[in-house]
């Protein structure tokens, strides 16, 4: 028994197993026979170990570097926050949630290893959002309280990064949007599917889903799922784009014709689509329903459900987990081996791009 609760291998290869989304038998299929289905069960249940030639196949399989197996402390995640459709399979689900445990525990690992914790506080937490008024407020507030101003930001993600959020893009099956949950110790981690999506959208997802996790929902919104997807578009669209802002580029009196060059200007600069360009300006009043509806028809005539014209130049990207790892490579703090496993490629292939001055 003491055995089985210390099954630290066997519970690795389950989470690994689920992460690549193979049941037991197409991993001993994958495996050509070398492991047979009932050996790689009687791992997981701690019954029974692998030889080291059995451990290097599995992992070069699974295309994990075999230190993932050997680590103790498994990250314990939260109630997770699932935008998806009801067509999304429980094997897609569980890979897509091993996926989010192991970037989240290879990017602690390396804050532990360069003492470079950065503690998440939430600004709005106190904060209680009983109305749409509530939600434009609450925009304003977070980007006071990030010193953000209100003009554009260039790089969400490096942004959320700086304020201890982590943020992983995907790209997997088209039945999941995203995802936000906080990890047991009160890390909040945000998921975004870029499949299919532009770099505006992309954007605006990621922000959507850290909604979920920064606002207090008065318990009328909170029992009532769509109320509360509407609120978490409406506060994406008023963080990347403050009514200020978009009040003085479009003017604030009612507005009955709009130059499509004009949302374009908007959507290059700010990063926002012009679909939620044109959404703000109903709710902000400048322009009526009907003319609102006109706009949506002539763009889905136009240019499809997803497309439209003007692209922003910026980019979304993941810099610090990179950088914190070729700190503690500057600094002698970890080998290349372990680089290699924080970023779970082959040694080879970070040879080839590390190169240093000494």
């Amino acid at each position: 028994m003491e055995h089985i609760a210390e099954n630290i291998f066997g519970t690795r290869l389950k989470l690994a197993r689920k992460m690549a989304g193979l049941s037991l038998q197409e991993l001993a299929d994958a495996l050509e026979n070398k492991v047979t289905k009932q050996s790689l069960n009687k791992y997981e249940m701690g019954l029974m170990n692998p030889s080291g030639e059995v451990l290097v196949a599995i992992s070069n399989t699974l295309k994990i570097k075999p230190d993932y197996f050997l680590k103790r402390n498994q990250l314990e995640l939260g109630e997770i926050l699932f935008r998806k459709k009801a067509s999304l399979s429980k094997k897609n689900e569980e890979s897509i949630v091993e996926k989010v445990r192991d970037y989240v525990e290879r990017y602690l690992e390396i804050e532990n290893i360069v003492d470079a914790k950065t503690e998440f506080k939430n600004p709005l937490k106190s904060y209680k959002i009983a109305s749409k008024k509530d939600v434009e407020q609450a925009a304003i507030t977070l980007r006071k309280e990030w010193d953000l101003g209100t003009n554009p930001i260039p790089n969400i993600i490096e942004m959320l990064e700086l304020k201890g959020i982590k943020v992983l893009l995907i790209d997997d099956v088209e039945e999941i949007d995203g995802l936000a949950v906080f990890t047991s110790t009160g890390i909040p981690v945000v998921v975004v599917n870029t499949r299919n999506k532009s770099i505006e959208r992309t954007r605006f997802t990621i922000i959507h889903e850290l909604t979920h996790l920064l606002l207090n929902f008065d318990k009328a919104i909170s029992d009532n799922p769509k109320e509360v997807e509407i609120f978490c578009h409406l506060f994406s669209s008023c963080f990347l784009l403050p009514s200020e802002m978009l009040i003085k580029l479009i003017g604030s009196s009612k507005r009955t014709y709009i130059q499509i060059n004009e949302l374009i200007s908007i959507k290059e600069y700010f990063g926002i689509s012009l679909r939620a360009i044109v959404h703000r300006l109903r709710e902000l009043e400048i322009i009526v329903d009907s003319y609102y509806q006109r706009w949506m028809v002539y763009m889905s005539k136009t240019y499809g459900a997803k497309d439209e014209p003007g692209k922003y130049q910026g980019q979304e990207k993941s810099r610090n987990f990179d950088q914190l790892i070729n700190r503690a490579l500057a600094e002698e703090l970890i080998s290349l081996s372990k680089a290699a496993a924080l970023w779970n490629i082959s040694i080879n292939e970070l040879r080839k791009g590390f190169i240093g001055v000494r």
